[in-house]
């Protein structure tokens, strides 16, 4: 991770990208500057140079939390 903010994290992603993963998509417990995350791609904003990020398939997402 390269900042964490209220809202989210943003992740770095290959090279030169860098996504939002949404707080609410965030593994439970506590995160880090500088922890390694799995995350999944979800859209490519190439006119604002933007990446959003999800949770990994394998991991339930918000809304299917109990």
């Amino acid at each position: 991770m390269t900042k964490v903010l209220p809202f989210g994290v943003f992740v770095r992603v290959g090279e030169a990208a860098v996504g939002l993963l949404h707080s609410s998509d965030l593994p439970e417990g506590t995160v880090a500057l500088g922890q390694e995350l799995t995350v999944r791609l979800l859209e490519i904003d190439r006119a604002c140079g933007r990446v959003r990020l999800g949770p990994p398939r394998d991991r339930p997402g918000p809304a299917a939390r109990g």
